[in-house]
């Protein structure tokens, strides 16, 4: 039915359980829905993953070990920040939650991959090529910015 009012010409929002914005797409296709339905009724695909914000009341830098760092692919020498735990936070360093998101806009490269029915990791890479910020990321760019942890976005994106 949200296919069927897509093509006549109604805005339809949906929400789908799938790791990534690109896999949206593989999964309506599975579902049984034709690629050029998919392909032409589809405007494009937001993905979200909430991550825990660290703690104004404690937040405090530090120096991420090569590890962390290398998993991120943080440059060298950076200062991040973690909520060291307080009685504002219950000792967890953390205090509320912030979206982090991926937006796969369907232009003609990714329609034409779907009506192929390319793999997920194939629309991925082209989204990116496109300009395309994944979840992992928005997720560096809030934990540069201070907002959340290393260690956050790497539990919201381990399938990255």
């Amino acid at each position: 039915i949200a296919i069927q009012a897509s093509l006549t010409g109604h805005l339809v929002f949906s929400t789908l359980h799938t790791n990534d914005a690109p896999s949206s797409l593989t999964r309506l296709i599975d579902m049984g829905i034709e690629p050029f339905l998919v392909a032409s009724s589809v405007s494009g695909v937001l993905a979200q993953r909430l991550v825990r914000v660290i703690c104004p009341k404690c937040k405090e830098p530090y120096q991420p070990t090569a590890n962390l760092a290398g998993e991120l692919q943080l440059k060298d020498g950076g200062t991040i920040f973690r909520g060291k735990g307080c009685g504002t936070c219950k000792q967890t360093g953390y205090k509320g939650r912030v979206g982090i998101f991926e937006l796969l806009p369907m232009h003609e490269t990714i329609k034409d991959l779907v009506v192929s029915r390319a793999p997920a990791h194939a629309i991925r890479e082209a989204g990116r090529k496109a300009g395309m910020k994944t979840l992992r990321d928005d997720g560096v760019a809030k934990v540069l910015a201070g907002v959340t942890t290393i260690e956050e976005v790497l539990r919201a994106t381990k399938l990255e």
